[in-house]
């Protein structure tokens, strides 16, 4: 099912993770492969406008969708970004959301 993000229209195949409070979309505007955006079921600009029970369902939602585009992606690390608020660099301030995003470092061997 599509999901309305700000300005932006996001197609069933964009998504793909749900729970009760939030869901994942890929990026739409990707910096790395297997850039993903972690975005609250309820429309709120801030991260201090969620629930507890909101964020630690957020959080959980990042840190399990980092973990398999880590796998998927053979990434070295991952990011998670947030930013909160127009000053941060938050471009769609009618949902909050944040960043998974894969890390690849070259690994040199001596």
């Amino acid at each position: 099912m599509a999901q309305k993000f700000g300005k932006y229209m996001l197609s069933a195949e964009q998504l793909f993770y749900w729970t009760k409070h939030s869901y994942a979309s890929v990026n739409i505007a990707p910096v790395v492969p297997g850039h993903a955006m972690l975005i609250s079921r309820r429309s709120v600009p801030s991260l201090s406008d969620l629930s507890d029970e909101e964020v630690a369902d957020l959080f959980v939602a990042a840190r399990n969708v980092g973990r398999v585009l880590q796998q998927h992606f053979e990434a070295t690390a991952v990011t998670y970004a947030v930013q909160d608020g127009a000053d941060s660099g938050q471009t769609v301030p009618v949902r909050y959301h944040c960043y998974s995003r894969p890390v690849y470092c070259q690994r040199v061997v001596a």
